[in-house]
This record gives C-alpha cells, sequence and structure tokens, in this order.
C-alpha cells in the first residue's frame, strides 16, 4: 500500500513558461539542478555576471516565479487520497520552497529539495534520505519523475517509481 507519494518538480508538476530570460537570467537559470548547493550557485553566479550576492539570490527568486507554471492539480491528489502523505523530491535550489509556498499552500507533507541535502537525483544518497523522511518501507512510496534515469534509480532502492510523460500525474497514480 502506498503511504508516500513524492514528486519531482520540472516536468512532473511544474512545467516550463516560454519566457524570455534576459543575459543574466539566462547565465543563472543554467545553474538550477546541476547538483549544486546554493552556495555553490550563487558563487558562480556572481562569478559570471559580476553581481553582488543579493543581487544574484534576488534574480533567482524572480527566475523561479517567471518561468514555473503549475501543470497538475496537487489539491485533487491531496482530497482524493487523504491518507497518504505528499512530498516533494527534487534536484533545484532551496529558493523553490518560495514558489511551492505561494502555489501549493498547506499541500506537501515534506520538501526536499537537493541544495538543502547535498544529495542528488540519481545519487543513492537522495533516495535514502527520502526513506528516511517519509518514515515509511520503500515499497511503500510512489515516486515520479520525468527522468529515467532518476526513476531507475528510485527502483534500484526499492522504491515504486515511474516515469511521467506529459504531466500524466493523475493517471499513473490511478494505477496504484
Amino acid at each position: 500500500m502506498i503511504k508516500v507519494i513524492a514528486f519531482d518538480l520540472v516536468g512532473v508538476l511544474l512545467g516550463e513558461n516560454d519566457y524570455e530570460l534576459n543575459y543574466n537570467e539566462d547565465k543563472i537559470e543554467r545553474l538550477f539542478g546541476k547538483n549544486k548547493s546554493d552556495e555553490e550557485v550563487i558563487s558562480e553566479a556572481v562569478k559570471l555576471t559580476n553581481l553582488s550576492k543579493d543581487e544574484v539570490i534576488k534574480i533567482i527568486k524572480e527566475i523561479i516565479m517567471k518561468i514555473y507554471d503549475v501543470k497538475v492539480d496537487v489539491r485533487k491528489i491531496k482530497d482524493k487520497h487523504k491518507e497518504v502523505k505528499l512530498f516533494v523530491a527534487s534536484n533545484h535550489v532551496s529558493y523553490i520552497k518560495d514558489f511551492l509556498n505561494e502555489k501549493f499552500v498547506n499541500i506537501f507533507d515534506d520538501v526536499i529539495i537537493s541544495s538543502d541535502i547535498n544529495a542528488y537525483k540519481p545519487d543513492k544518497k537522495f533516495y535514502e534520505v527520502l526513506i528516511k523522511r517519509s518514515n515509511v518501507k520503500p515499497n511503500e512510496i510512489l515516486f515520479l519523475d520525468d527522468r529515467l534515469e532518476n526513476v531507475e534509480a528510485a527502483i534500484k532502492c526499492g522504491i515504486n517509481s515511474e516515469q511521467v510523460k506529459e504531466f500524466n500525474v493523475l493517471e499513473i497514480i490511478d494505477k496504484y
């Protein structure tokens, strides 16, 4: 029985808007999800753009709010499966949590972001953190990701996992 559903973000719950980024925004956005801590992203962005740390952080937050669009109504999942905990499990900078708090108010039971835990999918350590924080057996977790390598890594850890294509999250969950 599934007790936790863990979602990747981009390509699973979020799409990317066709928003044109300026030069500095483009340089900074390319650093997202690249197996780096927030500090590494900020440090690299400061070097690439010659902006201050505070300016880079402000731009990161602005980019996240501009480029992402919610594609799946997670409230429907929460309402339909009240006994199931919902987690985010994503490779991203921690500033994505501001977006999640605004767009998904009181939906997620936990948010696991790679830059916060210094572990990145598809590394086993990332899934070990997911299992530990979910406080359930690996086979009681359903993990949804758009990248096959991440799905396969979760399966190797004993986690039920499915690849999301074209935001078919609700369809996949109904199978379980």
